[in-house]
């Protein structure tokens, strides 16, 4: 008589361990998603705070040096985020926080046009950075 010794396992005891295994990676993957979503946002809104920034101390030395207003808006295309959009103002008004010929508001917004429509929506990530400037004559005339 031939007395086996080895043990297998059955059908149903690997098909029983696949399934806890597959209900097992289920929620990593979830959490995987959710990880590599939050990681390319903060990575959206970093770019947007960095081209904000740039864009404001383009304004400010426009500012500084002929103390003139106007606005700008375009895209980002040079460090291809193309799908950042900006709005920039300098202006002496009343309104917006000036005052004529003497404190200038700069203001620059950028947001993520995500509908491609180069319109800020309501829906859309926006970042935006204001300062003032003043107007200092006295340095100006060297008295």
């Amino acid at each position: 008589m031939i007395v086996s010794s080895q043990k297998a396992y059955s059908l149903l005891e690997v098909v029983i361990a696949t399934l806890l295994l597959g209900l097992a990676i289920i929620p990593a993957m979830k959490f995987m998603s959710s990880a590599i979503h939050s990681g390319y946002e903060l990575e959206t809104w970093n770019q947007m705070n960095l081209m904000a920034v740039s864009k404001l101390e383009e304004q400010l030395s426009i500012a500084a040096n002929d103390f003139v207003t106007g606005s700008q808006s375009g895209t980002f295309t040079e460090p291809g985020l193309t799908g950042m959009r900006y709005q920039a103002s300098r202006s002496t008004a009343a309104g917006d926080g000036g005052i004529d010929g003497r404190l200038m508001v700069v203001q620059v917004t950028v947001w993520s046009d995500e509908d491609g429509d180069a319109a800020l929506d309501a829906s859309e990530r926006k970042v935006t950075y204001a300062t003032k400037v003043a107007s200092m004559s006295i340095y100006q005339d060297g008295t």
